[in-house]
């Protein structure tokens, strides 16, 4: 079957073909009753624009770019963090006009490969958001400096186009730790993510501050580094356990890095809450079907994707987004926590 092009419909519709142009891209000098008639031909005949035609002309691909760099095989979309953003950024672009496009990199790319950048110029994107970044990948000092907007999750990467979107991640630890304390916790470690993403940095010093605050002692004795998932957060635990046996209760960076405690305490018959009071960061689905449930602290995923397509149209358009946008997390409490004097101790 053929295609139906402009021509066909300004034939239907006796006006010429920039007037058809102008009329479905919204154009507000045609008049109302014209621009209705157009439309209504268009649909009757399905008319489908040309995409490619479309960005040849207009110099626009009204498509952004997408690294998940870091992830596992098999994850990505339906990882238990990063899934949710994915969505909301997806609904913000597609319901303003915008594609997505995947690209297939999963690390900082090596001397005499093409850079990110590099990249999203082959593809003609429009801007390209990522994920994952870390603070050590050679290509930030680029990403900086980018000619597109460029929107980083948790990285820190202020620029005349660079942005950086994520949660208030210092003040998301002050609050889980002061509800530990509150409850008369002292003994309080932590499992921090790895040293080369920014968020680690900032969970800690929202974890020291929260004790200082209360006049409890910075021990780094009770901080041991994970890598956000389960295996890496069990094998913290045995680390922390090993130097300081006398805690009482354990913030995880991470909900992934929480069930790696729960399942490494659940093996060495430490009861939770009774024994130990465990509290993670970020509130995936899956943490309320944790063994106990898991008090966390609830990250607005879906509202940081939005927030992130949000960005793209406005800096695609000309009009200059907030350099960083941070949003809050919130305290969900369950049953993985609990005052150290309800503690049955063997």
């Amino acid at each position: 079957m053929r295609r139906v092009t402009l021509k066909d419909i300004a034939a239907r519709a006796g006006v010429s073909v920039t007037a058809v142009s102008r009329a479905l891209n919204g154009h507000k000098d045609i008049a109302e009753d014209t621009r209705v008639r157009i439309k209504e031909l268009a649909r009757s005949l399905n008319y489908q624009p040309n995409i490619v035609a479309r960005s040849l002309v207009t110099q626009r691909s009204r498509a952004i770019g997408l690294f998940l760099l870091g992830r596992e095989k098999g994850q990505g979309f339906s990882h238990p963090f990063s899934g949710q953003i994915i969505n909301g950024m997806l609904d913000k672009l597609t319901e303003n006009g915008y594609d997505l496009i995947v690209f297939n990199v999963n690390r900082a790319p090596r001397s005499g490969e093409p850079s990110y950048l590099d990249l999203c110029r082959r593809r003609n994107v429009e801007g390209a958001f990522f994920m994952g970044l870390r603070l050590d990948d050679p290509w930030l000092p680029e990403l900086k400096n980018s000619s597109i907007p460029v929107v980083a999750l948790d990285m820190p990467l202020a620029g005349q186009r660079a942005f950086s979107v994520g949660c208030d991640n210092v003040s998301g630890a002050y609050a889980a730790v002061r509800y530990l304390i509150e409850l008369g916790h002292s003994k309080i470690g932590m499992i921090n993510g790895h040293a080369q993403a920014a968020v680690s940095f900032d969970r800690q010093e929202g974890y020291k501050a929260a004790l200082v605050d209360s006049g409890l002692p910075y021990d780094p004795r009770l901080v041991v580094e994970g890598n956000f998932d389960m295996e890496t957060g069990r094998a913290a635990f045995a680390r922390l356990l090993a130097a300081a046996p006398e805690v009482t209760a354990v913030f995880a960076a991470s909900d992934l890095m929480a069930f790696g405690v729960l399942k490494e305490a659940a093996e060495r018959g430490i009861r939770v809450p009774d024994d130990l009071s465990v509290i993670g960061f970020d509130n995936i689905d899956m943490s309320s079907m944790a063994s106990p449930p898991l008090t966390t602290m609830s990250q607005p995923r879906y509202e940081l994707g939005q927030t992130v397509g949000e960005m793209f149209v406005s800096a695609c358009n000309g009009k200059m987004p907030l350099s960083t946008v941070l949003l809050k997390a919130d305290l969900i409490v369950r049953n993985s926590t609990a005052s150290p004097n309800q503690r049955l101790r063997r």
